[in-house]
């Protein structure tokens, strides 16, 4: 659910949509590892992870939710982004339809 008066969330939303062609260049690279995409906001970079060692370094709180999104994700042809504010300590996905 996207909270549309959110500022934060607004941002983030942002963020992806200026930087989504080096995001998906990133995917694309790991394709075939369906990757889970972290972008982190004070460093501007973009990063590809391995879906079980991420998911396995979120906090015991989020694990199976993530894990859940993240199977759900890939069965739909989707993938998992999470962006990553150290400022704000935040850590939120979002899914995305992958380019065909």
């Amino acid at each position: 659910m996207t909270i549309i008066n959110d500022p934060i969330n607004q941002l983030y939303l942002d963020l992806i949509d200026s930087n989504w062609n080096n995001i998906i260049m990133v995917y694309e690279y790991f394709r075939d590892k369906k990757p889970i995409i972290e972008y982190e906001v004070r460093t501007k970079k973009i990063y590809s992870y391995h879906p079980q060692e991420y998911i396995n370094a979120l906090t015991l709180r989020t694990r199976e939710h993530t894990r859940k999104k993240y199977e759900e994700a890939v069965k739909n042809n989707q993938f998992l982004l999470f962006i990553r504010d150290h400022k704000n300590k935040k850590l939120k996905s979002y899914i995305f339809d992958l380019p065909n």
